[in-house]
């Protein structure tokens, strides 16, 4: 942990890193990365208990996030609940793009 933020790793059986999740001290998941050849093996719903495990000895009642179309899924097979969708525009080659993801939220126990 650096900062009060907490790492989640998964490796795969020769020990390589192939997902990370990030759980900032307010209970904010700030990342959930599977590498593309680790999809689909469970390894963001891992994560996500792992968080929500450790969120738990942190006295935390309440996770939340902004997920991407993506892993939303993933967020929602936790528990997690949409609060709203966010639509806005980044800068790529000189445009503005617009793009979106979702607000959501999970309470504790």
């Amino acid at each position: 942990m650096a900062g009060g933020h907490a790492i989640f790793v998964a490796s795969d059986n020769s020990d390589a890193p192939v997902g990370y999740a990030l759980l900032e001290p307010d209970g904010h998941l700030d990342h959930l990365y599977c590498h593309p050849q680790h999809t689909r093996q469970g390894l963001a719903d891992e994560l996500l208990a792992a968080a929500e495990m450790h969120a738990a000895t942190l006295g935390l009642n309440r996770l939340f996030t902004e997920a991407s179309e993506l892993a939303r899924g993933a967020f929602e097979r936790a528990g997690y609940a949409v609060t709203h969708r966010r639509d806005f525009e980044i800068e790529h080659a000189g445009q503005q793009v617009p793009i979106h993801n979702y607000a959501m939220e999970k309470t504790l126990g």
